[in-house]
């Protein structure tokens, strides 16, 4: 009996071992093909990537077509990136580097500004970041200078009236491009200009229409030269401006993944902080906000409410890719912020306005978009013009230098009417009524369309 009990024993050892064994294979077994599974999806998503740039195109050849027309935004998205498709359309060589090299920067930090971008008894006005005007539907990442001598109408085309465009410090200029013809002002020229003060500090010009020799040598050549501060770059009768530190990542674009397109936005910080005095107190002096911060602001996003920047579902700051010149992406961006020049007054910023980019004031100035959410339904707003108060009590006639207080709405005309709800933290559905009040609009049409971000 004993030994039956000793042999009954060793079989159920031998059985718990075997069945030990199997566990273990099936445990190892599904390892592998969860790594397989996973080492798949990365296959995937790599040759995704090397196969297309972001949102801007897809493929060798329909992205050496748009990289042709839009030098800058591919070499923007390339640059720090290791990338086939990058190096295919950018290939590196010793007097054109892949924008995906260092471009001759040194150093790191920022970097104190000794020279004003335009001589100060040349500035008539500056406007500071995050405004919202026409196809800017998004608060804008540049400020603007205008000088003394500009015109309405056709100033761009009198080289009589340009003044001189200053670097504010010592750097390289990284890229000189000319702008795409749909945004060209002016048949002398127009162009882009990016200066690293360092490897991670940098400043980028836009419309300036005439280069100094220099700067005029290496456009559109992918070549590099150095600046010293204070050194004429070009001309022209106003232009943008902005800086950039990488070092500094802003909080309020809540996914930075739709911005790739331009990351230099998610890095952009105050126009006059960086000047030496008395430069900086000179510049801010022709600085038509009063309202702090004095630079302005971009970045409004806050996780699961309407405030801050939203995009068609399905795009992102890129808008609808069409394989075409990609002019018009600001049709699927929408942005429920603040006014510019006065932060007090509501904004409702459409890229899509009966065909056209629009922005309003809010009548009553209410609900701010800030305290909206899943919780508070379909929101109704509607839509009024609006114009600025200056400290003489006069309206701000958008022509000359003004000291902004206040920022009003016509509440007494509505053009039109949005109408909002929050589905989801991050998704929201949006319709606008031109020409029709809150009480005409009374819900979503088949019209209606989901923005995310």
């Amino acid at each position: 009996m004993v030994l039956i009990m000793k042999k009954a024993i060793v079989v159920i050892f031998l059985l718990c071992l075997m069945l030990v064994g199997c566990v273990q294979n099936v445990e190892t077994n599904e390892k592998s093909g969860i790594s397989k599974i996973f080492d798949a999806t990365q296959t995937s998503s790599e040759a995704d990537q090397n196969s297309q740039l972001g949102n801007l195109c897809i493929g060798e050849e329909e992205c050496k077509e748009f990289c042709s027309k839009n030098r800058g935004r591919c070499e923007s998205y390339c640059r720090g990136k290791e990338i086939e498709l990058c190096k295919i359309i950018f290939p590196p060589t010793a007097n054109n580097p892949s924008p995906q090299a260092n471009l001759g920067c040194t150093g790191q930090g920022i970097v104190e500004f000794t020279s004003p971008p335009m001589r100060i008894e040349d500035v008539g006005f500056i406007e500071p970041i995050g405004l919202m005007i026409g196809s800017h539907v998004t608060p804008i990442d540049h400020g603007y200078y205008t000088a003394k001598t500009w015109m309405s109408g056709s100033s761009r085309e009198d080289p009589s009236i340009f003044v001189d465009v200053l670097s504010p410090a010592a750097g390289i200029v990284t890229s000189v491009q000319s702008m795409p013809t749909v945004y060209t002002s002016s048949s002398l020229g127009d162009y882009r200009i990016m200066i690293h003060h360092t490897c991670t500090f940098y400043t980028i010009y836009i419309h300036v229409n005439q280069l100094s020799e220099k700067l005029q040598a290496v456009a559109n050549t992918g070549k590099t030269v150095t600046v010293e501060a204070g050194e004429i770059i070009g001309k022209a009768p106003g232009f943008d401006f902005s800086v950039h530190d990488e070092e500094v990542t802003l909080k309020g674009f809540i996914v930075p993944e739709n911005y790739m397109v331009e990351p230099w936005k998610l890095h952009t910080v105050d126009i006059f902080d960086h000047f030496t005095e008395p430069i900086r107190t000179q510049l801010l002096d022709k600085n038509i906000r009063q309202k702090e911060p004095r630079g302005g602001k971009i970045d409004y996003d806050l996780d699961g409410k309407l405030v801050g920047n939203w995009f068609v579902e399905g795009t992102n700051y890129t808008g609808l890719y069409d394989g075409a010149d990609h002019y018009g992406y600001y049709a699927t961006h929408l942005a429920f912020a603040y006014e510019g020049l006065d932060p007090s007054l509501i904004i409702v910023s459409m890229g899509n306005y009966g065909g056209e980019p629009k922005q309003f004031a809010v009548k009553g100035n209410k609900p701010d978009p800030s305290q909206v959410d899943t919780q508070s339904g379909l929101v109704k707003y509607e839509l009024v013009g609006f114009d600025y108060l200056t400290d003489t009590g006069n309206r701000w006639d958008r022509r000359s230098f003004a000291k902004i207080v206040k920022a009003y709405g016509y509440d007494e005309h509505v053009s039109g009417t949005a109408l909002v709800q929050m589905l989801e933290d991050r998704k929201i559905k949006f319709e606008v009524f031109p020409g029709k009040t809150a009480a005409q609009a009374s819900g979503f049409t088949e019209k209606a369309k989901i923005y995310e971000r």
